[in-house]
């Protein structure tokens, strides 16, 4: 990830040290105390213009330097006592007006990171790539500290961890939601001494000098946790619970949207009672293998299957005893078709099939062995036998049947049509090619 922070230039540097060599001159020509505050009003600018932390520091290390010179070199009369005091002013003057500009300066880097951060996780189209851009972003947030983000599972049960950081921390990976106290309450729980508990049982081993533990909700429901550690044996820094507490709701508006967004994606590219692709999919599927086909000079092999009875178990056993009838065909066709192959609903009671680089014998040889398995196939509903899964079958081949997606399609339906109204239970080949019964 690229730095988000210029990088700095000598020139500042260059110049912070001519002008404390002047103002140094001019201290011991006016040895009253008035130069330091000079100095650091007039280098100041410049350690701001360099953008780098090390350089304030070393202006107010600087002024004490030459604080501390100016002693050893002046003459101890009245003039001098004054001096202390104006000097003792103006450094403790200056470390106050450093820490404070230090302060500044990392709450904008922060609020820079933490906007970078949004542009990154908005990017992204899913968690695993959103968890990948926390797991490199987290060590910046937190440089001193550790920090894992964790998922709620499905079973609303167990919490599992999908990004850490540093990448060699492995710990934990997942735990009962009751072992975090956030997760009991659904607030952040943040322990600075490890000694005053309670503490969380999902900590790992050694435990952590600190701990802050934030959940990740987002319209009202808890999807996951935000946990950050200081690491035990380093120097002891204080969790900038702000920092985390901005970064957590960040991360869990991220991940709702993303998984809002899945969801959606579910919907409009699959069938809610099969679990298969819907027909959207599967025409823009088909397009998109032709395409590939005609770059390559394969075949594509469409197989559209239509359930013989369907409307009459509906009508006589009830739509439940049709919609079990139908996730059981189509748990039967994933099995029997290859991983490359593409299967959806495309109607009320017909499938299709997409079979990219086959051949136009592979294809009858696959719709025969589809009709003859749903022929065997039996389902049970309400205790009563459905009896057996009667299909008609009818297929195509690009580019045999037609020079687009769409009218290869067409062959295909055409051919299942003619297939049921024939009687069914049997496979037919489109208009332009062979007809073979099947038995």
């Amino acid at each position: 990830m690229p730095e988000l922070t210029e990088q700095p230039s000598v020139w500042p540097r260059v110049a912070m040290v001519a002008m404390a060599a002047g103002v140094f001159l001019l201290d011991r020509v006016t040895p009253t105390g008035v130069a330091i505050p000079i100095l650091y009003a007039a280098v100041v600018p410049i350690a701001l213009w360099s953008r780098h932390d090390w350089d304030l520091l070393v202006v107010a290390i600087m002024c004490t330097a030459l604080t501390g010179l100016g002693f050893v070199f002046s003459p101890p009369d009245t003039a001098m006592r004054v001096a202390l005091a104006n000097r003792a002013i103006a450094v403790a003057a200056i470390w106050a007006a450093t820490i404070l500009a230090l302060q500044r300066r990392r709450s904008g880097k922060m609020g820079e990171l933490l906007n970078y951060l949004d542009v990154l996780l908005q990017g992204c189209l899913t968690t695993e790539e959103a968890c990948a851009v926390i797991s490199r972003v987290g060590p910046q947030l937190f440089p001193a500290e550790d920090g894992s983000l964790w998922a709620i599972h499905q079973s609303q049960k167990l919490v599992e961890a999908v990004a850490r950081w540093p990448t060699a921390n492995t710990g934990v990976r997942e735990f009962a939601m009751t072992a975090c106290y956030a997760l009991r309450s659904g607030r952040t729980y943040f322990v600075d001494d490890m000694q005053v508990g309670p503490l969380c049982n999902h900590l790992a081993t050694p435990l952590p000098a600190s701990y802050i533990c934030i959940p990740l909700i987002s319209r009202g429901e808890t999807t996951g946790l935000l946990h950050v550690s200081h690491p035990p044996r380093k120097l002891s820094v204080q969790i900038d619970r702000i920092l985390a507490t901005r970064a957590a709701g960040r991360i869990a508006l991220a991940l709702a949207n993303l998984k809002l967004r899945a969801e959606l994606h579910t919907l409009s590219v699959r069938d809610l009672v099969t679990g298969l692709f819907n027909r959207r999919y599967m025409e823009e599927s088909l397009e998109r293998e032709v395409h590939r086909a005609t770059r390559t000079q394969r075949q594509v092999g469409i197989i559209v299957l239509d359930l013989d009875g369907l409307q009459y178990l509906n009508e006589h056993f009830g739509r439940d005893a049709g919609d079990a009838w139908l996730r059981e065909a189509a748990r039967t066709l994933q099995q029997a078709v290859r991983g490359s192959d593409i299967v959806s609903r495309s109607g009320t009671e017909a499938f299709t099939i997409i079979m990219p680089d086959t051949t136009s014998a592979a294809t009858l040889q696959r719709a025969e062995q589809l009709r003859t398995t749903l022929k065997e196939l039996r389902t049970q509903q309400q205790g009563a036998g459905s009896g057996p899964l009667n299909c008609s079958l009818g297929l195509s081949l690009f580019p045999d049947h037609g020079s687009t997606g769409e009218t290869v399609l067409r062959a295909a339906e055409a051919a299942s049509k003619r297939a049921k109204s024939g009687g069914g239970g049997r496979v037919l080949i489109g208009e332009s090619g062979k007809e073979r019964l099947g038995r």
